[in-house]
Order: C-alpha cells, then sequence, then structure tokens
C-alpha cells in the first residue's frame, strides 16, 4: 500500500516536471520564433528601406565658372530633397565647354543621368503623359493647358513649360556710360540699317574697343533672333505671311542679315576671338573689351545683363515678342530615356517647378550666407558680401522652369514677375508652335540638309563667309541633298497636324 502511494507520488512528480521542461520548451521555441520573425522583420524593414531609398543624378549648366560653394548648396538641396519628399538627389555641375566632356565620363562610370535640362546637353527625354497626372499635380495647376499644350510635341509632353521665358524676342545689349557720353538715343530704332550707323559712330569714337558681338563668340548672331516660325530638327520654318513651308536661308530677310554681318567683320566691328573661343559677350564687356553683344529680350533682361557685364546696359529690342518651338524650349527640363526611377524623378520635377525654397536654395544659395532678404521683400548680397566674394551667385535663374518663385533681387523691377506675365500673355503664338516633324521616311535627306547648315550657317552669321559667294553654294547643296523631298514630306505631316490640331 504504502509502495503504491510512493509510486503514485512520483507519477505526480514526473508529470509536474514534465510539464515544467514542456512549458520551458515551448517557451523557449517561442522566444526563439518571436526573436527570429522580428530579426526577419528588420531584416526585410532593411531591404525595403534600401529598395525605397532612390538617389537621382540631376545635371545642372552654369554659364562661366562653377560656383566655389556648389557642394555646400547642393548637399543643402538635397536635404530638403529628402524631407520633403523622400528621395536623394546628386547634383553634377557642368559648364558648356566641359558638359559633353563630363557627360562621357558620368557614362563611362556608369552614372545614368535621370533629370536635367538640354541646356547641359542633348538629352533625349520620355514622354511625360502618364507621370504628369500622377506625380505633377501642381505643375498642372501653376501651367496653363495652353502652355503645357504649346510646349508638346505632337501632342504629347516632353519638357515642363518654362514659367518664364516661354516667349522669345531678341535685341542688343550697349554699354550705358558709351551711349550717354555720345549722347546716343536708342528709341526709335528698328531697321538694321540704323543699327549699322550706330555701330559706324561707335567705331570711330571708340577705335579700343569691339563694336559688337553675338551673344556667344561660337554662335551666329541669329542665335536669339526668332524672326521665323522655325521647326526643330529640319532647316525648315513657317512663312509668317503665307503660312506656307519654306528654307529660311532662300529668304531675303536672312540674304540682308548676314551681308550686315560680312560688312561688321570686314570693318573689323567684330571679335577677334570669334571662332577660336566660346566667350560670352557680357564676359568681354566686362573686361573692358567690348561695347554691345546680341542678346534675349524681355522683362528684367536689363539687369540680368547689366549683373553679367559687370556694367549698367541698355537693350535696344528688335522684336515683338513671339511663342514659338525654340522659344518654349529655352531652358527644358524632363527626364531622360535612361532613367530607371521616372515615378521618383516627376516626384522631383513637381517640385522644382512648384516649391519656392527649393528655387531660391538653387538660384541664389543660403539665406544668411550667400543672400538676405531685404525689408521691401526683395533680395541683395549678405553684410559683407559682393559679387566678387560671393560663393555662389551664378545668375542663372532663368534656367529653371518656374522661375518666377524666385526672390526678385534688388536693383530689378519690384513687379518683375506680373510684367512677365503681361508679356507672355501678349505674345504672339507662333503657327507651328507644337508642331514636331518625324523625319523618318527622309531621315538621310534631313540628317545631310542639317550638316549643311551646320557646316555653313556659323561662318554666315559671323560674317566670315561671304554671303555673295557662299549662301549659293549652301543652297546648292541642299538641293542636291534632296530639300524638295524633305520639304514635301514636312508640308503633309504639318498639313495632317492642323488638321487634326
Amino acid at each position: 500500500m504504502r509502495r503504491k502511494k510512493e509510486l503514485e507520488k512520483r507519477k505526480k512528480i514526473s508529470k509536474i516536471r514534465y510539464g515544467v521542461f514542456y512549458f520551458l520548451k515551448v517557451g523557449v521555441f517561442l522566444a526563439t520564433m518571436v526573436i527570429g520573425v522580428r530579426a526577419l522583420c528588420q531584416e526585410q524593414e532593411k531591404v525595403f528601406a534600401r529598395e525605397e531609398e532612390v538617389t537621382l543624378n540631376v545635371m545642372m549648366r552654369y554659364d562661366f565658372v562653377i560656383p566655389e560653394d556648389f557642394e555646400l548648396v547642393a548637399q543643402s538641396a538635397d536635404k530638403m530633397i529628402e524631407e520633403k519628399i523622400g528621395i536623394h538627389v546628386n547634383f553634377i555641375p557642368v559648364l558648356p565647354m566641359t558638359q559633353k566632356k563630363e557627360r562621357a565620363i558620368a557614362e563611362k562610370e556608369g552614372t545614368i543621368i535621370d533629370v536635367t535640362s538640354k541646356l547641359a546637353g542633348d538629352f533625349v527625354y520620355r514622354e511625360l503623359d502618364d507621370l504628369l497626372p500622377l506625380y505633377g499635380q501642381d505643375i498642372l495647376k501653376i501651367a496653363s493647358p495652353k502652355e503645357i499644350e504649346n510646349t508638346m510635341k505632337n501632342g504629347h509632353l516632353y519638357e515642363l513649360p518654362s514659367k518664364a521665358d516661354c516667349a522669345a524676342s531678341a535685341g542688343i545689349a550697349f554699354r550705358k556710360d558709351i551711349l550717354d557720353e555720345y549722347e546716343i538715343d536708342l528709341k526709335g530704332i528698328q531697321t538694321v540699317e540704323e543699327i549699322d550707323q550706330i555701330f559706324a559712330f561707335l567705331n570711330e569714337k571708340e577705335p579700343d574697343l569691339t563694336v559688337t558681338s553675338p551673344l556667344w563668340t561660337q554662335k551666329g548672331f541669329l542665335l536669339r533672333y526668332y524672326f521665323f516660325d522655325s521647326l526643330p530638327n529640319t532647316i525648315f520654318d513657317i512663312s509668317p505671311g503665307s503660312g506656307a513651308v519654306r528654307n529660311p536661308f532662300e529668304t531675303e530677310e536672312y540674304f540682308a542679315w548676314i551681308s550686315m554681318f560680312r560688312k561688321w567683320y570686314q570693318l573689323g566691328y567684330l571679335p577677334e576671338e570669334l571662332p577660336l573661343q566660346n566667350i560670352k559677350g557680357s564676359e568681354m564687356v566686362k573686361a573692358g573689351k567690348l561695347i554691345s553683344y546680341f542678346c534675349a529680350c524681355k522683362p528684367g533682361i536689363e539687369w540680368e545683363e547689366s549683373v553679367s557685364s559687370g556694367q549698367e546696359m541698355v537693350i535696344l529690342p528688335l522684336l515683338e515678342p513671339c511663342i514659338t518651338n525654340s522659344s518654349v524650349r529655352i531652358s527644358p527640363w524632363g527626364i531622360t530615356q535612361e532613367c530607371e526611377h521616372p515615378e521618383e524623378a516627376m516626384k522631383f520635377l513637381n517640385l522644382l517647378y512648384s516649391d519656392a525654397e527649393l528655387v531660391n536654395l538653387l538660384t541664389y544659395g543660403l539665406e544668411g550666407i550667400h543672400y538676405q532678404v531685404l525689408d521691401n521683400g526683395m533680395i541683395d548680397f549678405a553684410e559683407g558680401v559682393t559679387a566678387d566674394t560671393s560663393g555662389y551667385h551664378p545668375n542663372m535663374g532663368w534656367s529653371f522652369p518656374n522661375q518666377t518663385l524666385s526672390y526678385i533681387w534688388n536693383g530689378n523691377d519690384p513687379d518683375l514677375w506680373e510684367k512677365t506675365r503681361e508679356f507672355q500673355d501678349n505674345a504672339k503664338t507662333a503657327e507651328a508652335t507644337g508642331f514636331w516633324f518625324d523625319d523618318t521616311k527622309v531621315s538621310e535627306q534631313n540628317r545631310k540638309l542639317n550638316e549643311i547648315a551646320k557646316e555653313y550657317t556659323y561662318g554666315l552669321e559671323t560674317g566670315m563667309l561671304d554671303p555673295e559667294i557662299y549662301l549659293p553654294q549652301m543652297l546648292s547643296e541642299m538641293e542636291e541633298a534632296g530639300s524638295q523631298d524633305v520639304k514635301e514630306e514636312i508640308e503633309r505631316q504639318y498639313q495632317k497636324w492642323k488638321d487634326e490640331k
């Protein structure tokens, strides 16, 4: 009896021990499982974080030098963008003379340029039609349907419409001190013959100075002179009178201009640097070598050119403002075909178009270091800083798609953006704005025509080539290359585009 009770007692103890063991075993298992699941979740979170963290490579062009404080501004912009939309941006600065080399280096290193302006090079952009409604809602609120339509290529959007430079005009910037000294009044000057008379007078009075220059010495005088409705990717344009497709190099107006350039070249009015170095006219004024140069014409241009030139400049307008295929793409920002993160790229473009804080940072640098906000709401250099000592003063606000978000610099018109809007609203829209020629059927002929134009026009539009000899030669080569075939194909597509529109 006693033995039986002892056995039952041992069984109970065994059961208790087993239960405790089982409980401990299950507990350890569960604890291990929880730890494992937690570790797995943490690892997955890290993986997801790695997958979601996107860095876009954005190429930005500066005109003369890369600002000393570029890295400081770029890092601040990256931090700002990451905080606002969760995307990192690696800004790559380039200059006009080095941008092809910088792009080649980037491609060799496997760096994909995701977003940029065509100012930084000849990039192929992807369509924004599907991306814009999803990730560019602010752009749709700011840009009017007409502005978006004008920027399209045959009904598809590839680049952002410009809010500050979509209307084009052209003019000549003159040093004000020289005009004042000789009491020259530019009001009422309208013809190239009248300009020629002013140049002849200034050449006689200021023999040690070069009289005039293109905007850039390695570009022709007609770079910003949109006196015709150009068709991108072709030599052709639309006649302002008849609306017909034409070769502008065959017109009397073109011959008159290049004949005058030839005269100026022979008289020594033009810079010796023309074919040798790509120098901006404003830089030559700043160096004390030049009186005038051809430039854009718009509200605020006198201030822009005065800042660039280090001299007060006066602008002589030459044309009524017009919206053309060229003008709407003066600062075209888009997403490259190679971009692997188009959604994030569109979010960045939306921010660049709509966020004043980002636009002012990229345009003017850091408040308190590079600039200060004045009591009147305009800005000027920070205390103790000048144009010569500032680490960031590129004067490139026009190169961003929505410059109207930026502060207005002290000395400029405080109503600049309102006047810019009026300037663009009153500008005539060229007939072919939005039409883009598809040269698939005549690609070889069109390629040859563009090559011929490239070979001759710089020399003709700087006076280095005699138009009596080389213009007929160029036109003859164009005819042999198939200019009539290309013209007929453009006419067919243009008429179809107009009918559909």
